[in-house]
C-alpha cells in the first residue's frame, strides 16, 4: 500500500493512528484492465484506492464516450452517485480499469463512521474533495478561454505522464477536442 500511504501523507498530515485504522479497513482487489469497475445501471457503496493502475470515468453523450477524469497511483475513485447520493447528470457514470490494477476498497459508509471519529481522516477527505473540485473548475474554465492547444499544453504540465498510458481517443475527449486536433498538436 505504498503509493495509497505516500499519496494521503502527501496531501494531509494524518496520524499514524488514523491512518492504521483506515488502511485496516481496506480490502484488495485485482482488476484486469478493460474491466468496467462502476455501472450506471449498478449501485457501487464502496470507495476504492489505487495502489496500481489507472481508471478512467466517462459518459456517453450523443453516442460518444466524453471523460471527465483519470484515477491513476494514489488517487481514489468512486461512483458519484453513491458517494455524494444522486447527482443528476452522473446517471450515466461508467469507471473503466484501463491498466491491470491493484485496489483497496471500503464501503463508503464505513468511511463515514472514520471521518466522523478522526478528524484528520474527514479533514484529508475534505482536501481530496476540494482539490477535486478546484481541478474541475480549472479543467471547465480553460475549456472556456483556452484554445485547443493552449488545453494540451495544460494537460501535458499537470499529467504528461497519462500520455503514456492511456488512449489517445480518452485523453481527447478529455480535452474537448478531437482525436484528430489530438494527434496534431502532438505533432
Amino acid at each position: 500500500m505504498d503509493n495509497i500511504i505516500a499519496s494521503i501523507r502527501k496531501h494531509f498530515d494524518v496520524r499514524d493512528e488514523s491512518l492504521a485504522l483506515l488502511i485496516s479497513g481496506l480490502k484488495e482487489l485485482n482488476v484486469p484492465k478493460k474491466t468496467m469497475l462502476i455501472q450506471p445501471d449498478r449501485s457501487d457503496k464502496n470507495i476504492y484506492f489505487v495502489e496500481n493502475g489507472i481508471a478512467r470515468a466517462y459518459t456517453i453523450r450523443d453516442g460518444k464516450e466524453v471523460t471527465s477524469w483519470f484515477s491513476k497511483e494514489g488517487d481514489l475513485l468512486y461512483s458519484t452517485n453513491s458517494f455524494h447520493g444522486p447527482v443528476p447528470g452522473y446517471e450515466s457514470e461508467t469507471v473503466q480499469v484501463l491498466e491491470d490494477s491493484l485496489l483497496y476498497f471500503m464501503p463508503i459508509d464505513q468511511l463515514e463512521v472514520l471521518c466522523r471519529s478522526h478528524i484528520d481522516i474527514a479533514n484529508w477527505m475534505r482536501y481530496v474533495q476540494q482539490k477535486a473540485f478546484v481541478e474541475m473548475e480549472r479543467r471547465l474554465i480553460n475549456r472556456f478561454y483556452l484554445s485547443a492547444e493552449k488545453r494540451y499544453e495544460d494537460f501535458m504540465a499537470n499529467h504528461a505522464k497519462l500520455i503514456q498510458r492511456v488512449n489517445l481517443g480518452y485523453i481527447a475527449s478529455y480535452l474537448g477536442i478531437s482525436h484528430v486536433t489530438l494527434c496534431a498538436l502532438r505533432k
